[in-house]
């Protein structure tokens, strides 16, 4: 596997300044304005990283920027191969947009869901130490940032690329009453992007925060209840990846998940399986 782990999410928001605050007083991130000439409004930190999150102003909300890192320049001129090869415009990124994103180098094209995905290697990391301003948690490392779900009525067009054309493995798919889902993972996570079926449009489901236990998702949830935050789910389990998880609507709205426990992938012993339903819980919210 040429691609690691899920890097970094560009986030489109009417309202940055309400994002980043909610980013900190409810989820824990660190927010930070951008500088004066990046069209970024705030950087968001969860760990080492410069940042993993940037939020930029837009008439609709949700993701519009996903970032892939790769091994190293040798890996991303191999990816770049197998993106021309199947027809894809692959652009080299310049000196001044891996200077923001804070890479040695980036390439990019337009993924599923016409979405601007790059591929990047050699991230500086932050000089100093992540501390979360509610002291939370998060599960990042070589899994990468957590998970992006999209949504889409090319659901298929968009599993075949990202298993075919980028190398993930299809981990399993869960079929709902209100929705099928891809699950894609590249590392031990059990999926880094997910696909859901849309007949209305395409955009962003939501993007998982995972933290270190249990507790951090239940004062989370008190905090979500604090604020004034509206439910996706209630709290529940997923059978598939074993979460232990709850998901609340951002402020640009799309979901994000709160949870805890995912399980690790052993890609020599892993099956891929179609869930019907969780564990328990995950009821909408009403």
């Amino acid at each position: 596997m040429t691609i690691q782990s899920l890097g970094y999410l560009g986030i489109g928001t009417s309202d940055p300044t309400a994002w980043a605050d909610y980013a900190r007083d409810v989820i824990g991130l660190a927010a930070v304005r951008a500088e004066p000439d990046d069209p970024a409004r705030y950087h968001l930190r969860m760990d080492q990283h410069p940042f993993r999150f940037w939020l930029e102003e837009a008439p609709a909300g949700g993701v519009t920027v996903i970032g892939w890192e790769a091994r190293d320049s040798a890996a991303i001129d191999e990816m770049t191969d197998r993106l021309k090869e199947a027809g894809v415009d692959v652009v080299t990124g310049t000196e001044e947009e891996c200077r923001r994103r804070q890479v040695a180098r980036m390439v990019h094209f337009a993924g599923p869901c016409g979405i601007r995905t790059e591929l990047f290697c050699g991230r500086r990391l932050a000089g100093s130490q992540f501390v979360s301003p509610l002291g939370v948690d998060f599960v990042t490392g070589d899994q990468g940032l957590g998970h992006v779900v999209m949504k889409t009525p090319h659901t298929q067009e968009a599993v075949d690329f990202y298993r075919d054309v980028l190398g993930f493995r299809l981990s399993d798919t869960a079929d709902y009453p209100w929705g099928t889902f891809y699950f894609l993972g590249c590392n031990p996570r059990h999926h880094s992007v997910a696909f859901v079926r849309s007949h209305k449009r395409e955009g962003t489901h939501h993007i998982l925060c995972e933290v270190t236990s249990p507790d951090e998702v239940g004062r989370a949830l008190d905090r979500v209840r604090e604020h004034g935050v509206p439910l996706m789910a209630t709290l529940g389990k997923h059978a598939n990846d074993g979460m232990f998880s709850f998901y609340m609507t951002s402020p640009a709205g799309f979901g994000i998940e709160i949870g805890a426990g995912g399980v690790q992938v052993d890609e020599h012993s892993w099956v891929s399986r179609t869930y019907t339903a969780d564990i328990w819980g995950h009821h909408p919210a009403t």
